[in-house]
This record gives C-alpha cells, structure tokens and sequence, in this order.
C-alpha cells in the first residue's frame, strides 16, 4: 500500500502536476489522520468494554459483601435482643423486689453472658477490590460517593466498636459475677438472692450493660438502613449494566 502511494506521488512530480500533486499529499494526510482517530477509537472501544466488565464484576462483590453483612448484623442483633429481654427482666424484678424463682438462672446467664459486639463477621472484601482495581471503574459518581461513605465512614466506625471497652467487657464485672453467684450449664444461681436485691453495685452494672446495649442496637439498626439503600443503588446499577 505504501508503495502504492509512492509511486502515485513520483508520477506526479514527473509528469509536473504540482498542483494535484499537493492535493494528494494533504488528501494522503487528512487519510493518515482519519486512521490514527479511527484506531485510537477502537482502542477506546476496547478500554471501555474492559472498564465495564470489570464494573460488574465489582458490583457484583460489593453486592454479595453488603448482603453479607446485613445477615451478620441481624444476627448479631438478634443476639442482642436476647440479652436485652433478660437484663430488662432481671432490673424489674429488683425494682419491683419480687421473689426468687429457678427459671430466674436462665436469664441471670443470659444478662451476664460475655457478648463483646458480635462484628467479628464484618466484610470489606468487596470494597478492598475497589480499592486496588480503582475507584473510577464505577462509573455513576453519586453511587461511588456512597460506596465510600459505607465502608470508609460508617462501617469502619462500626467495626472500631470491637475495640471499645464496654463495662460487659471488664474484669471486675466477671469476678464479681464468679463471686457472687454459682456457675453451671443450667444457669447463674445467686448465692444470696436477697443480697443482690439490696445491692446498688449490681442494680448500677445492669443498668450499664441495659443502656451499652440499647447504643449497641441503635448504631446497628442505622448503619442496616443505610446499608440496605446502598445495597439498592448496587442492583440497580448493576441491572442497567446488563
């Protein structure tokens, strides 16, 4: 082909046409330019089509990881208000100072059970592929903004909580615990039933634990809100891809 354009060009040197000769020569120009767009778009092409199969496969991660965790917290949660029905059980029987009874062991085990903030399950692994393959592959700004704000705000205060020491976590809770009443698989059976009633020590550590885990609850049930509508947004964007 080059040499065609060659030989082209050297019989209109020679015959003289300069004027046709020029014409060519910008005509063999603007076809060179024509080629370079026309490959430089196809490139594009192929970069885009790349782009776009990598965007689902990371919408798809992000997808099962946010549903990942909305099942760990519910779990979680369920947990928790399992807790939070026997220690509210056992601060109204003191209140109320209400005899003792055997089914009463159960829910002393329940209430003092170590707990710690059941978010040993959270899940980043969808957003650490994001990370490393590169935020723009998400193509809708207002979803990548709320990708971002999920896992780098609000989860990661959340799972900061597993670090936090929450009176249910401290040493002197359990001693007094091992102390005071007899453990077995049963239940907790107070050595002295009438003691604990008249005991503002234990009456104070149930209502820390009551109010540590209605904020545990709280910040839960929030973050499975937004949780819930980013998860949404994901399989929207994602159906529209396909």
């Amino acid at each position: 082909m080059i040499k065609f354009f060659r030989k082209i060009r050297q019989n209109l040197l020679l015959e003289n046409k300069t004027g046709k000769y020029f014409k060519y020569a910008i005509g063999e120009i603007v076809l060179v330019v024509i080629g370079i767009l026309i490959a430089l778009q196809i490139n594009n092409w192929n970069e885009n089509r790349k782009d776009r199969i990598i965007e689902k496969e990371i919408l798809t991660e992000l997808i099962a990881t946010t549903k990942s965790n909305h099942e760990s917290l519910l779990k979680g949660l369920k947990s928790w208000e399992s807790t939070t029905k026997s220690l509210n059980l056992i601060i109204q029987i003191i209140d109320q100072r209400l005899p003792y009874a055997d089914s009463l062991a159960g829910y002393f085990k329940e209430a003092h059970r170590k707990r710690g903030n059941n978010l040993n399950g959270l899940n980043f692994s969808g957003y650490k592929s994001l990370e490393n393959r590169g935020y723009h592959l998400i193509r809708n700004p207002e979803l990548r903004k709320e990708i971002i704000n999920l896992f780098e705000q609000r989860l990661s205060r959340l799972s900061a909580t597993n670090n936090q020491v929450d009176i249910d976590n401290g040493s002197f809770y359990y001693e007094y615990i091992a102390k005071n009443f007899r453990l077995d698989d049963k239940g907790h059976i107070p050595h002295s039933y009438q003691s604990l009633l008249d005991d503002p020590f234990y009456y104070s550590i149930l209502k820390g634990l009551e109010s540590s885990m209605d904020r545990k609850k709280n910040r839960v049930r929030d973050f499975l809100f937004i949780n819930k509508q980013v998860l949404e947004l994901l399989e929207t964007e994602l159906s529209i891809l396909n």
